[in-house]
């Protein structure tokens, strides 16, 4: 059974929550939190598995809790899932630093949720273990955009980000350099690198990428872009961001 804390200044959310978790078999919530002084004393309490952590709260915000799980539950410390409205660079950063696990927006699926509980309950799936910099940055964008990293097409675009942001001739160049470049990275073929990022990002857009203000100013909202359209959106944008 995996145990879990859920902490969240908004009370429909973590009922909301607690009701959908605990329908699964192997799930079990131990403990709730509205403010940020009452999850410490929770997560003390029960020592769960995982916590679910928003970033906005009263009394003691999310980067607050990381701070005091460093200190006060240094050997103990759960996974922790960090859940926010908004996905604001700086902050997210540090809640990486401070070692949160995996960082979801609201709204989110509640299944991708679920698969990454067990994943962490397990011990694997460390997202942002090993990562440099600026593949940290590209990674924890991709997840605010909706594509998980379980598929085969977000490392794929990451490694087109890192690539495009070096050589911005490759976005005219991404069936003849682009595509081969990664698969030879990844030792793959260039028509599956080619065909893993269009389905990631189709299904991100499906599942609402096409509302982030990344593509605002788009006409055609009803088609997905297509892969080097997408990567010089997300070049533009992460340019733009970090001026």
């Amino acid at each position: 059974m995996i145990t879990l804390c859920i902490a969240d200044d908004n009370r429909e959310i973590v009922d909301l929550l607690t009701r959908q978790l605990e329908s699964e078999d192997d799930l079990k919530v131990v403990g709730t939190a509205y403010d940020g002084e009452a999850c410490l004393d929770v997560v003390k309490t029960h020592q769960p598995d995982v916590l679910l952590l928003d970033i906005i709260m009263p009394h003691l915000d999310g980067i607050g809790v990381l701070e005091r799980l460093q200190t006060d539950l240094a050997h103990a410390k759960p996974e922790v899932i960090m859940l926010s409205a908004f996905g604001k660079d700086e902050v997210t950063k540090q809640a990486v630093q401070l070692g949160a696990s995996y960082f979801l927006v609201k709204p989110f699926n509640i299944q991708q949720l679920i698969t990454k509980i067990r994943e962490l309950a397990a011990g694997s799936s460390r997202e942002f273990e090993a990562m440099s910099p600026e593949e940290l940055d590209i990674s924890l964008l991709l997840q605010q955009l909706g594509i998980s990293p379980r598929i085969k097409g977000f490392k794929y675009i990451r490694q087109a980000v890192v690539y495009v942001r070096e050589r911005q001739e490759l976005l005219g160049l991404i069936t003849k350099e682009l595509y081969p470049m990664i698969a030879k990275e990844h030792e793959t073929t260039s028509s599956r690198v080619e065909r893993a990022m269009r389905h990631a990002i189709k299904t991100a857009w499906e599942n609402g990428m096409r509302n982030h203000e990344m593509f605002d100013g788009r006409p055609e909202r009803e088609r997905s872009p297509k892969n080097s359209e997408f990567i010089s959106y997300f070049v533009t944008y992460q340019s733009f961001k970090q001026q």
